[in-house]
């Protein structure tokens, strides 16, 4: 499922959006609209990435409801869920909203947790839908599977009761499927789209299911059908169709209704003479034409009872032909085109050649390999332009109900005005002026007034005038024939004719005439070279060399015919040759009349630009000749190649750099840009009506568009230079930073009319910079302002401030804050600040203040207050979270807080005024016993929310009174005991989790051992404590490049990572601790020699817990011992791993290999060789005890030369084994100890010859 994490935001208002946006952004990416239409953009863009829209209703340009209209009628709804955060609370107007689709509605002012809370609900449960709908599909996706396995298996059985068709089901699926495709490709005007076509050839299966009906003495007959055997024969497809009928239960009523079509239309044919139904033309259904044609291959190339199979090229013949019945004429075009795909399935899928692995459920399409060959349209527009041009006719087509007009061909120059008009009546207005006899001219003219009306009003199927056409080149009038006919004969409704300009007969051009043109053309007579003629074939024959072009080359005319001869091909420079052929195929697509360019190689090496330009006419011994005029154009392509050039670098300049250009046409508001915009951002860009659509749908963040405007009226303006960065939408819905510069172009009377810029991606420069200032502005620890940023806020809005507007100071001081580090620790004091600043975040809105000033100490402006009573319902809400702050925490801690209050005008205008009057109400509240809140100045309004009287809890699950004052020494002996007593490291390590978990009352403890390369972990060992969920078999190959920024980096310098609330981290890690249920942990890294390892953990699933010091330096202590131990545990099994490894080497030799102890000579290993001679030897035993037989050593004892640094092997003779053996011994460090390695080698056949 596409990752959905983007929330759009749509809003006039900038307040408003600034507001949603703080509440989100940390958690999702946001996209800003200020409009419904700029809104439609960027979900019409990024719907699948929308987690959700929240839409205000009052709107400029396109409001709310209507935007709601457009995302229902786009089915948007289906994917994401709408919010509408509104200021009206009417009944109706709820009704409404939620009628036209919304999930739900958020009212104004709202607070902005809730709004959170609401909204993520809201997702979530979208989320779920969406998951679960591709769960059904899946499923759907099995049923149909399911449904075509049995379909198969059905006609299978009709298969084995007819038995002259073997595999002929899969072969008409086959067939099915790849006429089906060419088809949909050939004429979309049938509709067929990949889902229909898999549900077509599925229901194919079922063609002849009707067989069943029919007695075996007909279906198998071996000889030709009496005339009634043939009657009944054909009541298969009725009979089929009644079967099918009576399945409507069936739920899938479109496959039922294709498989209903195709099993009683596939014997009908094109011309009415099919059965049972006559039915003619398209009133077959196309799908059972396409399953008729397979059937029909299908029976021509197999083996029946009646005949034996033919060759497919015949089949593919018979049926073009007609000989099986007629079939429609786009199919039988669409057959040509997939005749050798088909032919090799029915080679590959034969009678009898069932292959391994298929049964009767479906199969899964061969792979056909790609013929290069035209497809029906372009094989169809081929024949059209051959006929055109040998017709050497002059051909439009016009469409009276769309008024549109083409000049399909262009046979003689002559006819050249046609293709200048607006219209069709304007372009034969122009030719009639031009080149009509005037006293011809109303007759050309006709067509364009009631004469083509009348046509169609008596139902003609064709007329002609004629008319006299000036030929400007030979300065001549021809008569020409200027027929229309009617085209789509088949659909009355259709108003499309062809129009036909013909020279009568005997007014064809001459060979002398087409030479008197060239001589004529002024243009061609000032730079000719000369006039050649060419034969129309592959080599472009030479009948006369002409005296220009040999001298142009430098070869003689004898040299020309002896030496090439005389084809002007092999003249041509060999990377010319192909690309002059289709020069001439694309322009005779459009005329006779030609206009090539090419290279010719002359006598001395040199290439020679030509301009060719000629026509093609057919002699009098009735072959074709291209008439041409040469100009050498060598100059002018010598300096298009130094612009090319040119053009090249500035491109190579241009491919090297992100940067993208840009022009703007002032005058005519519009831009173009260069080809990478669309490679940087993903779609096209604005480039028509620039000004108004920036307003409205552009991808510019819509705090940025007014800044864009503003930049492109200061160059409407005549600014010679101008920059400025602003966010643009990129096509995953990210906004990236850009700058934008661009220098204004004036014209002769100093207006600007052009830009040229350049538009700079500095999306990370400027993250970073942003960063940068953030890490200047904020607190380290808290995230919130320091004192500097708060106090340059705060003035700067006092400076601005109208005279109405009121706000309000408040000083926060912890109570007791040093005791909490004295007492806890320092670590532990550090939690409490940054949940104190959080509950503060939650408590404030995103337009207010909120500061660390000292160590415990707050600052929080309040701006743009309605009354002093406002701010004083605020301090109590701040007095009464720090009551319940940390109420679920394990241990019997309650902070409290003092608060001082000012307001702003009348307890000061300044900063330094308020911030030391708002510190003196600190003081009174502190002096009244504190955990209370003092107004400044205003005695009816103080109000102290007096000291608090509580139970303290006395059964958490940690008692700190025994253990505050450092390391549990009684935990540790127990970790030891444990180290000590136990049978294996793996029991020993579940065990201390288990205790460690249980002392401290944590959810989970675990470990996390890092891979080899250190790119990611495995939960090697886990301890959960009662109704935790297990999370190890899970948590296996975690990458840590999924968990966001570098989760190693979070290990301070003391290899701690101390979380009291997981959703202070980065949304990758809240994301994956959350899924665990995590609220709080600790983890204490495992390094080995300075090198992170892995790590042990502790999670709380209950509460965000505070860890004191000394717990954290009671679990770190532990988790060292774990570390030390646990690494020795895989240095054991590393070595264990190597030992087993180098047992399996040993084994494998075929030699006698053991090894003894250097000192007492005891077998400490034997491989498997050696086993087999001795099989009585055994670990432990005396090696010269168990293949000696001997008491003591022997004297030529290898291991004892091995000792007195005698290293080269010996013959060793054993009198028990009978055997000689070239023995040599080295040393091996075996199960950590020194031992000696003993390899013997049998050289007894050696010895004995």
């Amino acid at each position: 499922m596409t990752k959905r994490d983007t929330i759009l935001i749509v809003d006039d208002v900038e307040i408003n959006r600034a507001i949603l946006r703080n509440v989100f952004e940390k958690e999702y990416n946001i996209l800003e609209a200020e409009n419904g239409e700029q809104a439609l953009v960027f979900l019409g863009q990024y719907h699948g990435k929308i987690a959700t829209v929240l839409l205000d209703l009052v709107m400029p340009v396109m409001d709310g409801y209507q935007v709601m209209e457009e995302v229902d009628k786009r089915g948007f709804l289906q994917e994401f869920p709408v919010i509408i955060i509104t200021a009206e609370d009417s009944a109706q107007n709820e009704v409404k909203i939620f009628d036209m689709g919304a999930s739900e509605i958020i009212l104004k002012p709202f607070e902005p947790f809730v709004v959170r809370r609401r909204v993520q609900n809201i997702i979530e449960l979208n989320l779920r839908k969406l998951n679960q709908q591709e769960l059904i599909e899946e499923q759907a996706a099995k049923l149909r599977e399911s449904n075509a396995v049995m379909i198969d298996a059905l006609s299978s059985i009709i298969e084995y009761r007819s038995v002259e068709t073997g595999q002929h089901i899969q072969r008409i699926r086959m067939f099915t499927k790849l006429l089906l495709e060419n088809v949909a490709q050939c004429y979309p005007e049938f509709g067929l789209d990949k889902r229909k076509i898999e549900i077509i050839v599925s229901a194919s299966s079922m063609h002849d299911i009707g067989k069943i009906a029919i007695p075996d003495s007909i279906l198998n007959k071996p000889g030709r059908l009496t005339r009634d055997e043939f009657e009944i024969m054909k009541t298969h497809a009725v009979k089929g169709c009644e079967m099918l009928a009576g399945l409507d239960r069936v739920s899938d009523k479109e496959y039922l209704q294709y498989a209903y079509n195709i099993c009683r239309y596939h014997h009908e044919r094109w011309d009415g003479r099919g059965y049972p139904d006559g039915l003619k033309g398209n009133n077959i259904p196309v799908c059972a034409q396409v399953v008729g044609v397979a059937d029909c291959y299908d029976a021509l190339t197999t083996n029946r009872v009646y005949k034996k199979a033919i060759p497919p090229q015949q089949a593919f013949n018979m049926i073009l032909n007609g000989e099986c019945g007629v079939f429609s004429p786009k199919l039988l075009e669409c057959l040509k085109n997939v005749r050798e795909k088909f032919a090799l399935l029915s080679k590959e899928y034969a009678d009898g050649n069932m292959h391994k692995g298929e049964g009767v459920g479906p199969k899964q399409q061969p792979a056909i390999p790609e013929i290069p060959e035209m497809d029906t349209l372009q094989m169809g527009q081929m024949k059209y332009f051959a006929m055109l041009r040998y017709a050497e006719d002059t051909v439009m087509e016009l469409d009276l109900t769309t008024g549109l007009y083409h000049l399909v061909y262009l046979a003689d120059d002559s006819f050249a005005p046609l293709k200048n008009g607006y219209s069709f009546e304007d372009a034969v207005r122009t030719f009639a002026c031009e080149s009509v006899h005037p006293e011809d001219r109303q007759t050309a003219m006709r067509i364009t007034d009631k004469y083509i009306q009348d046509f169609f009003d008596n139902g003609l199927m064709k007329k002609s005038e004629r008319y006299r056409v000036y030929d400007k080149n030979l300065g001549v009038y021809f008569w020409c024939r200027n027929t229309l006919l009617r085209a789509d004969t088949d659909n009355p409704r259709r108003r499309k004719i062809l129009l036909i300009w013909k020279r009568e007969s005997g007014e064809e051009l001459t060979s002398s005439q087409v030479e008197r043109q060239f001589y004529n053309d002024v243009i061609l007579r000032s730079v000719l070279i000369c006039i050649q003629k060419f034969r129309y074939n592959q080599w472009f024959t030479l009948p006369e060399v002409s005296d220009g072009l040999s001298e142009l080359l430098g070869y003689t005319k004898a040299e020309i015919r002896e030496k090439f001869d005389n084809r002007f091909i092999d003249l041509i420079y060999m990377p010319d040759r192909e690309d002059l052929r289709r020069q001439i195929e694309s322009q005779l697509k459009l005329g006779t009349s030609l206009e090539l360019e090419y290279r010719v190689v002359t006598k001395d090496g040199r290439r020679v630009w030509i301009l060719g330009k000629g026509r093609i006419i057919t002699g009098e011994d009735g072959l074709e000749y291209l008439y041409g005029a040469l100009l050498d154009i060598t100059k002018s392509k010598q300096e298009q190649e130094q612009l090319r050039l040119t053009l090249e670098r500035h491109k190579i300049i241009m491919d090297q750099t992100n940067d993208i250009i840009f022009e703007w046409d002032i005058l005519k508001n519009q831009l173009s840009y260069s080809s990478n915009w669309r490679e940087k951002f993903g779609y096209e860009p604005i480039k028509n009506d620039v000004k108004k659509r920036l307003r409205k749908t552009s991808h510019v963040h819509p705090k940025d568009v007014s800044e864009l405007v503003g930049f492109m009226s200061e160059l409407e303006k005549g600014v010679h230079y101008k920059e400025t960065e602003l966010r643009i939408a990129d096509g995953n819905g990210r906004y990236r930073w850009c700058r934008i510069r661009a220098t204004a172009q004036f014209d002769g009377t100093g207006r600007p009319f052009k830009a040229v810029g350049v538009l700079s991606d500095i999306d990370k420069e400027k993250r970073a910079s942003q960063e940068l200032k953030n890490k200047a502005e904020r607190d380290e620890l808290t995230g919130l302002y320091n004192k500097r940023t708060a106090r340059d806020k705060i003035e700067r809005y006092l400076k601005r401030r109208g005279e109405r507007d009121r706000s309000a100071m408040f000083i926060l001081d912890v109570d007791d804050f040093k005791n909490i580090n004295d007492n806890y620790g320092h670590m532990f004091g550090d939690a409490v600040l940054q949940e104190i600043s959080s509950v503060l975040g939650e408590l404030f809105s995103s337009r207010d203040i909120i500061s660390r000033i000292g160590g415990d100490e707050f600052l929080i402006f309040m701006r743009d207050i309605k009354d002093d009573r406002e701010a004083v319902l605020m301090a109590e809400r701040i007095v009464k979270a720090f009551s319940t702050m940390f109420s679920e925490n394990v241990l019997p801690f309650y902070p409290s807080c003092s608060v001082g209050i000012v307001f702003c005008p009348q307890d000061g205008e300044k900063f330094e005024v308020l911030f030391n009057n708002s510190d003196i109400a600190l003081y009174d509240a502190k002096s009244r016993g504190k955990n209370c809140f003092t107004v400044y100045g205003k005695s009816a309004l103080t109000n102290t929310y007096g000291a608090r009287s509580r139970m303290l809890n006395t059964s958490t699950r940690i008692d700190s009174n025994d253990q505050t004052n450092g390391l549990d020494t009684v935990l540790i002996e127990r970790v030891l005991k444990i180290i000590y007593d136990s049978d294996g490291m793996d029991e020993a390590i579940s065990d201390i989790l288990e205790l460690t978990g249980k002392e401290f009352g944590v959810s989970r403890a675990y470990v996390f051992e890092d891979s080899c390369d250190g790119a990611y972990c495995d939960n090697t060992y886990e301890w959960c404590n009662e109704g935790i969920s297990v999370q190890k078999e899970i948590l296996q190959h975690v990458k840590y490049k999924d968990l966001g920024m570098a989760y190693k980096s979070l290990f301070n310098e003391d290899s701690i990572f101390y979380c009291p609330d997981v959703n202070l981290l980065v949304k990758e890690q809240r994301d994956f601790f959350m899924k665990q249920g995590v609220k709080s942990m600790l983890q204490c890294a495992i390094r080995d020699m300075g090198v992170f390892k892995g790590f042990v953990g502790f999670d709380d699933c209950l509460v965000r817990r505070l860890w004191t010091q000394e717990q954290i330096s009671a679990l770190t202590f532990i988790s060292k011992l774990l570390s030390v131990y646990l690494l020795k545990k895989r240095a054991q099994d590393r070595a264990e791993s190597t030992a087993a490894d180098l047992e399996n080497i040993l084994d494998g030799q075929d030699l006698w290999i053991y090894a003894i102890d250097s000192d007492t000579y005891s077998l400490e290993y034997i491989n498997a060789k050696t086993h087999a001679i001795v099989p009585e030897a055994r670990e432990g035993m005396k090696c010269y005890k168990a293949y000696f037989k001997r008491d003591e050593p022997c004297e030529r004892c290898p291991a004892r030369r091995l000792k007195a640094n005698e290293r080269e092997p010996i013959e060793i003779y054993n009198p028990i084994l009978r055997v000689w053996t070239l023995t040599g011994a080295s040393y091996i460090n075996w199960k950590n100890k020194k031992n000696i390695l003993l390899t013997c080698q049998d050289i007894t056949d050696y010895k004995q010859d």
